[in-house]
């Protein structure tokens, strides 16, 4: 009893001396968590999404549509412009999309990446094009299972991989995992959403952290960080935001 509230106790000291940069000896490490990750300053696109949400998108779903899939939360999605924008990556994989709103943080954080957008859901899929017009951007949205599209993808994408997986019910990690380990073999950067929402993500992101072709993993309490540089050292961290 008293072990576990020692635990409870300390862990949230231990993240916040991490997210000051205290004990994190990689320097690409500590860039990212210093100056991306807890970075505070407000970007021209938070606004340009903000409106388009008041407009397009508060209040539009139904209880069945929430239960579909979640809306992604403002923080997370500015999280995931500012990573983005700092990497700006040639490519961008989504894996499934939060109605359109966290591919668009995506988009207006590298306007120059080709952002593809697999979507097996045609509601959300449709949902997520007309955002899309309407904000006068554009993506490759695809509508398809996973297990057809992403092999053929990895296969297609040779350079450096960049791959955002939104927070999904629990039954789309029973094939996730498996389709997306081959990218551990190759230099490769993944941000998973909802690392803990159950119990099928939690154990597949205590397995990426336990990898050993995963070099630096950044546990963000519910955002989950994963680099696969065959250059960096193993590194494990924790932080909050």
């Amino acid at each position: 009893m008293q072990k576990k509230f020692w635990k409870e106790y300390t862990t949230p000291m231990s993240r916040m001396r991490q997210a000051w940069g205290f004990g994190v000896h990689s320097p690409f490490a500590f860039r990212l968590i210093t100056k991306v990750i807890r970075e505070k300053a407000r970007y021209y696109a938070y606004d340009d999404i903000e409106a388009v949400c008041r407009d397009k998108v508060e209040d539009c779903f139904s209880r069945r549509q929430k239960r579909l899939r979640k809306r992604i939360l403002k923080s997370r999605g500015k999280l995931f412009f500012r990573l983005t924008n700092f990497f700006r990556p040639p490519d961008i994989l989504e894996i499934a999309s939060s109605w359109g709103v966290s591919s668009l943080y995506l988009r207006l954080a590298d306007r120059l990446s080709h952002l593809t957008v697999v979507e097996p859901s045609a509601e959300v899929c449709d949902f997520a094009k007309a955002l899309f017009n309407d904000m006068g951007v554009t993506a490759d949205f695809v509508q398809e299972r996973y297990e057809s599209f992403l092999p053929d993808y990895f296969e297609r994408e040779k350079e450096r991989l960049y791959i955002v997986v939104n927070r999904l019910p629990k039954s789309h990690y029973n094939i996730l995992p498996s389709l997306l380990d081959p990218v551990l073999d190759r230099e490769s950067i993944l941000i998973i959403d909802g690392i803990r929402r159950n119990s099928a993500v939690k154990a597949w992101w205590e397995s990426l952290v336990k990898d050993e072709r995963v070099r630096v993993t950044i546990d963000m309490k519910h955002v989950g960080f994963v680099c696969c540089d065959p250059k960096l050292n193993k590194q494990d961290y924790q932080v909050s935001l």
